[in-house]
């Protein structure tokens, strides 16, 4: 996905535009770095913007990771963005592409294995409507290859963890609209 995103801090972060390529999991090391804190010492997905933030400099990141809605081993990463090139491995409907014409994209359309993957060069296409992973186009392959291998790499180093969102809601760990209010979590209700 593409999506803008506005970064302000007058006095510190200068008007302009960048194509950077940057995500949500970039917020955590980037905040650290600001703020003089330590990482957890876990392996992160997400790299400090500083450098795009002030100094209009390149992003550390050099590929973006796509999983699915619910990760796992077997099926591992659906796409992998590098550059200006996305290959799909895996394709899949989701609720939140229902407007979309492409009726692949639906909620409604199965779970596909792409091999060869699908191959979309996102600045010359950015809706991914032309597969370019095809014998019309056998200049892409070493494209394909280079992000095959960056795929393997990271698939190589990855652990998979328990998922959370299964394990219920702790009323102790929810944000509390009256924090002066006693006791908690009982008074905290939000409404």
């Amino acid at each position: 996905m593409r999506e803008p995103a506005i970064a302000y801090w007058p006095g510190a972060i200068r008007p302009g535009v960048t194509h950077a390529l940057a995500s949500t999991l970039d917020l955590l090391p980037t905040i650290a770095g600001l703020a003089g804190a330590k990482l957890p010492r876990v392996q992160l997905d997400g790299f400090d913007m500083s450098d795009i933030l002030f100094r209009h400099g390149p992003s550390k990141r050099e590929a973006m990771f796509y999983y699915p809605m619910f990760p796992d081993e077997e099926h591992g990463l659906f796409a992998v963005r590098l550059g200006r090139y996305k290959a799909h491995y895996y394709t899949q409907g989701s609720v939140l592409s229902n407007t979309t014409p492409d009726k692949d994209c639906h909620e409604t359309a199965p779970l596909m294995h792409h091999d060869p993957p699908l191959l979309f060069d996102l600045e010359a296409d950015p809706s991914e409507d032309y597969n370019l992973a095809t014998p019309e186009h056998p200049e892409h392959q070493a494209v394909l290859q280079l992000l095959q291998d960056v795929k393997a790499e990271f698939e190589g180093g990855m652990v998979f963890g328990e998922a959370q969102v299964g394990r219920g809601t702790d009323p102790q760990l929810e944000p509390c609209c009256t924090p002066q209010c006693t006791p908690k979590p009982a008074c905290c209700a939000c409404g």
